[in-house]
C-alpha cells in the first residue's frame, strides 16, 4: 500500500493527471452508462465511501 501511494504521489508530482497509482489509466464508466440505465443513474463514490473501505480494512486486520 505505501508503494502504491508513494507511485501516486511521484505521478501527481510530475503533472500526470490522466494515471493513477502505479501508471494504470484512469478508469471510465462512459460505455457501461450508455448501455446500463442503472449505472448512468448512480451517485459517484465519495470521500465517504473511501474513509468506509478502509474502516473495514483495519477492522479486519489488513493493514497488520
Amino acid at each position: 500500500m505505501r508503494s502504491i501511494t508513494r507511485s501516486d504521489i511521484d505521478i501527481r508530482a510530475s503533472g500526470e493527471l490522466s494515471s493513477e497509482a502505479v501508471g494504470f489509466r484512469s478508469f471510465s464508466t462512459e460505455v457501461a452508462q450508455r448501455v446500463s440505465p442503472t449505472l448512468k443513474e448512480l451517485e459517484p463514490l465519495s470521500s465517504v465511501d473511501a474513509a468506509q473501505w478502509v474502516a473495514y480494512w483495519e477492522a479486519v486486520g489488513m493493514f497488520q
